[in-house]
């Protein structure tokens, strides 16, 4: 099993406005355009970056699921690239 894709989706929910938006309208949709396992599916459906860390993905990278938290995704921490 590779991480890559789980953490290209993480990434991209960072770095890629469109995909933010998207991953916050219908996650799931946007989920399907990355080859992930169902395992992934369901870590990062859950939003806890602790479930993400065993699957591969990076420490840093695996922070970026709580930006569709609408609590984290306002605050301007979280706003900053």
């Amino acid at each position: 099993m590779s991480s890559y894709h789980l953490n290209r989706f993480l990434f991209d929910l960072k770095m890629n406005q469109s995909v933010l938006k998207r991953a916050s309208a219908d996650l799931q949709s946007v989920m399907n355009e990355y080859d992930l396992t169902a395992e992934e599916t369901e870590a990062l459906k859950s939003g806890d970056p602790r479930r993400l860390r065993p699957l591969g993905a990076h420490g840093m990278v695996s922070l970026y699921i709580l930006r569709l938290n609408p609590a984290f995704r306002d605050n301007v921490y979280w706003a900053q690239k």
